[in-house]
């Protein structure tokens, strides 16, 4: 699990630091709001899905760390939508390409706590 963390926030961080220098002066407050809300619930999922990746368990907690997921873009949608100190758009498009990025690497690690 600390591998995956370490791994994941330098993969974030770099992340972000490359699409604050792509969007410019638009708002990298809002991309970096979304790494930070994207990593702490990429490791729930993830630590639940390591917890329960015997049996059919795994599909279980798959489909709620999916659902954690899509619930958390729904609340900073509604969150940003109604405050005007972020872009909407910059935030929200990071925060979902974040937590696609971090799924993607899942499986690998699934691998390595074995």
């Amino acid at each position: 699990m600390l591998a995956y963390a370490g791994a994941t926030l330098a993969l974030l961080g770099g992340m972000a630091a490359a699409v604050v220098a792509l969007v410019g002066p638009a708002d990298p407050r809002a991309v970096w709001l979304a790494a930070g809300v994207a990593w702490p619930v990429q490791l729930a999922a993830f630590a639940a899905l390591v917890r329960v990746r015997e049996g059919s368990g795994f599909v279980v907690g798959w489909a709620l760390g999916m659902a954690l997921r899509f619930a958390v873009v729904v609340v900073v949608a509604i969150a940003v939508t109604r405050s005007e100190a972020l872009d909407p758009a910059t935030a929200l498009v990071s925060l979902v390409g974040f937590v696609f990025v971090l799924v993607l690497l899942e499986p690998l690690f699934l691998r390595l706590a074995d």
